[in-house]
């Protein structure tokens, strides 16, 4: 592996591919430097590199010759196909971090069948802004130094959070599907604001500052939601009023079968 700062070709240039490249890209536009990109001659590889200042490599044998880390992009179906095409260049000096869902460590170590470490992440489209959210888990070969390298490179995206594989399907309906279903949240509150009176500009500015807010809160205090609520929430007052009317609605019961229904798909497709 490199001494200086890893390059890290990405085989596969869809829509996470995509979103992970403006993720390093705002967090370090140096990075540009020392990311490669390919894909299947569709045309996004190319276009996203020039967007961005990449290199493109015309072959997944060039970039994985000329990686250090090799993020594998590319759909599920696909992944033994890629591997298996570019499986004698891989050796124990590079690692294999691979986002194709529901692909775990275990079969991409078989299809290579070479000691190189292998990392797998679950990143949500927050990685586009930096925000994201990724689980992550590591193969049965991995070494601390490679380790190190690639959770640098990819905690850059947003926050990292260790799993054991088994909960992967929980992490997909939590927080990959998470930002559709916040979304819809959102959508709900900006409507009641306009019916309340306020202009979307205004409804969806007051929600998303209190949406922010509330997470840090949450998190630098360490709070539990209950005591935030109890925080909130005066006898008779308009808290009160508006969680009695949601708990009325089935609202927390909705999101928990919703949740639950994204899990059971995951576990459909993984």
């Amino acid at each position: 592996m490199s001494a200086t700062a890893p390059s890290l070709g990405l085989l596969g240039a869809g829509n996470m591919a995509t979103a992970m490249v403006s993720g390093w890209m705002k967090a370090d536009p140096g990075m540009g430097g020392r990311l490669l990109v390919t894909d299947r001659k569709s045309g996004r590889a190319a276009a996203l590199a020039e967007r961005h200042g990449l290199r493109h490599t015309p072959s997944n044998a060039e970039l994985v010759e000329a990686a250090d880390i090799v993020v594998l992009c590319v759909k599920p179906v696909d992944v033994e196909r890629v591997l298996r095409e570019v499986s004698d260049l891989v050796t124990p000096r590079k690692a294999i971090a691979s986002v194709a869902a529901g692909v775990s460590t275990a079969t991409l170590e078989t299809i290579l069948d070479v000691d190189a470490p292998v990392f797998r992440f679950m990143p949500n489209v927050g990685v586009s802004v930096g925000a994201g959210t990724l689980a992550y888990s590591a193969g049965r070969f991995t070494d601390t130094a490679a380790e190190q390298m690639v959770l640098e490179v990819f905690s850059a995206l947003g926050e990292v959070v260790p799993l054991e594989e088994r909960l992967f399907d929980a992490a997909t309906a939590l927080s990959g599907s998470g930002p559709a279903f916040l979304g819809l949240i959102v959508e709900a509150f900006e409507d009641a604001g306009i019916v309340a009176g306020l202009t979307h500009v205004d409804a969806r500015r007051l929600f998303l500052s209190t949406v922010s807010g509330t997470a840090a809160l949450l998190r630098e205090d360490d709070l539990s939601c209950s005591d935030l609520r109890r925080m909130v929430t005066s006898p008779g007052g308009t808290a009160a009023a508006g969680l009695a009317a949601m708990e009325r609605g089935g609202v927390r019961g909705s999101i928990i079968d919703g949740v639950s229904a994204a899990m059971r798909r995951a576990g459909e497709l993984g």
